[in-house]
């Protein structure tokens, strides 16, 4: 039942009503993940060595974006739709960027000050910019129930699993280090998780790539044979002859088209709330940013992850997933192989956890205050002290942050709960089946999507603007300053 449920909210419509938005964002901004990458490539390299809060930020999405589905997802789509679906998978990507930086701005513009620093998310875009409080209501809803799900309790199976079968770590052991360690991030005031992504997942990801590259150039010479197969299959040549090009095109367009959106999440909307949090000076830059990370995501490490399988020659071998990978890898490390990628995906595991968990809280607090700051917002916002008695003069900010009220001790009692439930799901995670947590958080994630592009359809005119800012530097900011 929920399999069937699964397949049909995660059907070709979903996709491709992300696919379309990417490709309409794509046309409107001029093909900015082409014509802007030179300028994004600038800002990363700009927030790197500064190390800023926008650096933190971007490391945090990146861990929860860039998780197992990034390797054994690929492993699984070479599977079910052969070596043409990485092709697909790559279209996918590329107008997948397109929806990312259209996330990304939204992130900045409708982001607001919560005493620490900055909050938003598309439940904030959807109650602030489209008067939606109802959909951005069901939006944080989903995410938390997400975060439940495929941000905690399936990721801590995966690295619990992998440990206990290439190193004898028992399961419940791995489950608690990763429940207590998240703990730790979510009630740590100094935003530990943002601090501990910034550091460890450069190393791993780069520890990936490196094992990746090694395993390409061992078999270098299978790898024209490679690009060959991911080509022929995305367009069913080989097959034509036998009468199945049509069939192998659609499985493999299909599954491409899906295992894009499940590893890069463009469209899902999650990491917006974690971007809002930059310190980014702009909304377009914050969408620049946001571009890279489906480059680091699909375009280099699922690339690479697929290369080295189909170069390997494992493709063939009627495995699957993890299994996949290790026989892949098998080829260059031999019998230390399992223990490499027993340690890779746990180390994925446990960043894509970290990052979640600042999803999950952002949301939650969201679903805590969120009904008294529309409230607030309704009764003293732009139309007594925002823009339109101060404009975006400081005097207008302060009179109206005199009038943001605080939380309640019953709202701060609240924000405290989902942290124990969180690391309670990461825990059970580690020491139960969940086939079941599998398909529902499937389920939630598709059902995100609706939400986000009712947010980034309805907001497409602030979002294609933001584009065009730096060619109107004649034309005054109107931009709306949101104050609680």
């Amino acid at each position: 039942m929920l399999r069937a449920i699964s397949d049909a909210v995660w059907g070709m419509p979903t996709v491709l009503l992300i696919v379309l938005a990417g490709l309409y964002f794509s046309l409107k901004t001029g093909f900015v993940q082409l014509r802007a990458m030179p300028e994004a490539l600038r800002f990363a390299r700009r927030e790197l060595r500064g190390g800023t809060s926008a650096y933190r930020a971007i490391a945090s999405s990146l861990a929860a974006t860039v998780g197992t589905g990034s390797i054994t997802g690929v492993a699984t789509a070479l599977t079910l739709g052969g070596a043409g679906a990485v092709f697909w998978l790559w279209v996918s990507a590329f107008f997948g960027m397109a929806v990312s930086y259209a996330e990304g701005v939204l992130s900045i513009k409708y982001s607001i000050p919560d005493g620490k620093g900055k909050k938003g998310g598309i439940m904030y875009a959807l109650s602030l910019g489209l008067k939606k409080p109802a959909a951005a209501w069901i939006y944080a809803a989903l995410t938390v129930a997400a975060s439940f799900g495929m941000g905690s309790m399936a990721q801590v199976n995966s690295a619990s699993s992998a440990l206990e079968s290439e190193l004898s770590v028992p399961t419940w052991a791995t489950a608690a280090v990763i429940a207590v360690f998240a703990g730790a991030c979510l009630f740590s005031g100094k935003d530990l998780g943002a601090k501990f992504c910034s550091v460890f997942l450069p190393l791993i990801s780069v520890g990936y790539v490196a094992a990746s590259v090694w395993l390409i150039c061992s078999n270098i010479d299978a790898l024209p044979s490679a690009f060959e197969q991911i080509f022929c299959g995305a367009f069913g040549i080989r097959q034509f002859a036998g009468g199945t090009a049509g069939y192998a095109v659609k499985t493999a367009l299909s599954t491409g088209f899906k295992r894009g959106v499940f590893s890069n999440e463009a469209g899902l909307g999650t990491t917006a709330a974690i971007h809002a949090e930059s310190g980014c000076k702009t909304a377009r830059e914050q969408g620049l940013m946001n571009m890279l990370e489906v480059v680091i995501d699909t375009f280099v490490i699922c690339t690479l992850t697929a290369l080295g399988i189909l170069s390997s020659g494992a493709a063939g071998s009627g495995l699957d997933g993890a299994e996949l990978v290790i026989a892949a890898f098998k080829t260059c490390f031999y019998d230390s192989s399992g223990i490499v990628v027993a340690v890779i995906i746990a180390s994925f595991a446990a960043a894509t956890v970290i990052g979640w968990s600042k999803i999950g809280s952002a949301a939650f607090d969201y679903l805590v205050s969120g009904c008294r700051m529309n409230a607030h917002n309704a009764k003293y916002g732009n139309a007594k002290y925002g823009n339109a008695k101060y404009g975006n003069a400081e005097q207008g900010n302060t009179e109206h942050d005199k009038s943001r009220p605080k939380k309640t001790l019953a709202e701060h009692a609240m924000c405290a709960v989902y942290p124990l439930m969180f690391c309670t799901a990461c825990f059970l995670g580690g020491v139960t089946r969940l086939d079941t947590a599998w398909q529902l958080s499937d389920i939630f994630n598709g059902l995100m999507v609706l939400p986000c592009m009712l947010a980034l359809i309805g907001l497409r005119k602030e979002i294609i603007f933001a584009d065009h800012v730096p060619a109107r530097r004649k034309r005054p900011s109107r931009s709306k300053v949101y104050r609680l």
